[in-house]
């Protein structure tokens, strides 16, 4: 039923998106004329307009500078650290958040 009722939006709204870039009224100017919600017309016009964002991660190939850090203990058990070249920084990582540290990385990129 939904699916319905989107569809009936879609071809509502685009008709009127279409009425209006005919028309040369501004759009808030048609949407008085026409007695619809400016606020309405304006999501749907950005809803009907943008191009559909997929989002894939794919994996991204490359090389990243490693420098190791000399003037720490090798047994001080503060794990390695990553430095992006943002600021964002990730301390502590061990073996055993290594697979919760991948996962965020996952997300940062």
């Amino acid at each position: 039923m939904a699916t319905i009722e989107s569809n009936a939006d879609n071809v509502f709204w685009q008709d009127h998106i279409a009425q209006w870039q005919a028309s040369g009224l501004s759009q808030a100017g048609y949407c008085r004329q026409q007695e619809i919600c400016a606020h309405k017309f304006s999501y749907w016009k950005r809803q009907l307009q943008a191009p559909s964002k997929s989002v894939t991660h794919e994996p991204i190939a490359g090389f990243a500078r490693v420098q190791v850090d000399s003037h720490r203990q090798a047994g001080s058990g503060l794990g390695l650290s990553l430095h992006f070249n943002d600021g964002t920084q990730l301390t502590g990582i061990t073996q055993a958040n290594v697979c919760l540290i991948k996962q965020l990385l996952e997300v940062l990129r």
